[in-house]
């Protein structure tokens, strides 16, 4: 049994580590999974948006926000511990990267020694730990700012600890973070092996959202940013395999301190035989973006390019393919900008739709993302025979950019920049020669690297010679 742990994806969110996820379930189907979905609140309204496959025979559903159920205390719990065992909390509350885990994981769900999440926080220990935390690093700034911001880091983190252990006989962890760290609980609890897949470089992500974030100001904008490093070294630590799915990110791995020979990369993998499509005759030219109406994805951008694109060539149209729920907010101001560009009649929102339908049509495909990882999307497009226009993000100068093996794909440009995305997608709309040979090389590099078939039997591998 294998137990893959994901947080805010599979099944109740698309996307592409969704579509990874199920993709390596379904096929597999001589090997049995479970699904721990790690969500921020049970506030939302969840539902399941894949068929479930009969090999998955369990779904589970945990709540980053069940720490409020957590009741008070008009007591305190006295807790005592030996020096080896203060220097253990001291470390892991400092968020020391020498912290040792199997020790840490072992204190801190002693609930005999340690009481509830709230009994220790609330206990003479614990105060003592954070106020020389707080004297060494931080005591230019106010104390109970500080002491507020730790308490709010640390109790869904250390809330997570107290979960019921999920039975496997190897734990799969889609990122670090907090699946991370479940899988590294449960990892330690079961004495079971775990495998680590990274598609993004979940700290570094963390990081840019941070440092853009309107919540957090000044030095806590460094403390949440260590916090999510240090989430991360627990997973780097303690993993079997640790999986990359480009080099860019295998090498970044390393420099964050990964050990060389517990690393590996395995690309995504296209179902060749769904991608062959036949091409429909029509009139005029028809873009395409495959995407979640989500601010990641900088819809605004390709809208902005569009425009551009509409003033120079009349019959053309922008098909953005994709669920339009996820940020409602932002949604209705993508709309709300086609309005006043007046692009109502050319712009569609297809709403959750099946891709391949669509790439019948599409004549160039258009990423904009400020953030990606190796987007199945390109590599589905890529498979269709479309050329592509993408930002330089994640591993795509690397999926379209000339190798060894087969000349450009596609065209790499930089973030949020709408008058290059516009002067490239026209450049291959008015040459059709050039959108032939590069959607043919396409074609050829996902037959060559990026097949299903390759995809999985990696995986089988791994889960077989681990287990």
């Amino acid at each position: 049994m294998i137990c893959i742990i994901a947080e805010g994806s599979y099944p109740y969110i698309t996307g592409g580590v969704s579509s990874w996820i199920h993709q390596l379930i379904s096929e597999l189907p001589d090997m049995n999974f479970k699904v721990l979905s790690l969500m921020p609140s049970n506030k939302e309204k969840l539902e399941c948006h894949y068929d479930i496959p009969d090999n998955l025979k369990e779904i589970r559903t945990v709540y980053l926000d069940d720490y409020l159920t957590l009741k008070h205390r008009y007591f305190k719990k006295r807790v005592y511990l030996n020096r080896k065992e203060r220097e253990c909390l001291s470390k892991f509350i400092s968020m020391d990267s020498s912290v040792n885990w199997k020790e840490t994981i072992k204190l801190i769900t002693n609930k005999k020694k340690l009481g509830s999440v709230i009994d220790f926080l609330q206990s003479e220990v614990y105060w003592n730990i954070l106020k020389k935390f707080y004297q060494e690093k931080y005591s230019d700034v106010s104390f109970n700012t500080f002491f507020w911001t730790i308490r709010t880091m640390l109790l869904p983190f250390l809330h997570l600890f107290h979960y019921e252990v999920v039975e496997a006989d190897i734990y799969h962890a889609v990122s670090t973070g907090y699946a991370g760290i479940l899988s590294v609980y449960f990892h330690e609890m079961n004495q079971k092996p775990l495998i680590l897949t990274e598609h993004g470089i979940y700290a570094r992500e963390r990081e840019e959202e941070i440092i853009k974030a309107k919540w957090v100001n000044g030095i806590y904008k460094r403390l949440w940013i260590d916090f999510f490093y240090f989430l991360s070294t627990a997973a780097y630590k303690e993993a079997d395999t640790i999986i990359a799915l480009f080099e860019r990110n295998r090498n970044i791995q390393l420099e964050l301190g990964v050990p060389r020979d517990r690393t590996r990369v395995i690309s995504n993998g296209v179902d060749l035989k769904r991608y062959t499509v036949e091409k429909e005759v029509h009139v005029g030219y028809n873009i395409g973006a495959i995407l979640r109406i989500v601010p990641i994805k900088d819809v605004m951008t390709l809208i902005r390019a569009f425009k551009i694109i509409k003033e120079t060539v009349d019959s053309v149209k922008l098909y953005l393919i994709g669920p339009t729920d996820e940020d409602p907010e932002y949604f209705q101001q993508c709309k709300g900008l086609v309005k006043i560009l007046q692009l109502e009649e050319n712009i569609i929102f297809t709403g959750r739709a099946d891709v391949k339908e669509y790439f019948k049509k599409i004549d160039v495909l258009v990423l904009t993302s400020i953030s990606e990882a190796q987007p199945l999307v390109i590599l589905e497009g890529m498979a269709s025979g479309i050329p592509v226009v993408s930002t330089d993000v994640g591993s795509c100068k690397e999926l379209l950019e000339k190798d060894e093996n087969e000349d450009v794909c596609g065209i790499v440009t930089n973030l949020v920049s709408p008058n290059e995305t516009a002067a490239q997608i026209l450049r291959l709309l008015k040459n059709p020669d050039l959108r032939n040979i590069m959607g043919q090389n396409g074609r050829k590099r996902v037959e060559r690297a990026y097949s299903k078939e390759l995809f999985i039997e990696n995986y089988r591998k791994i889960y077989e010679r681990i287990r």
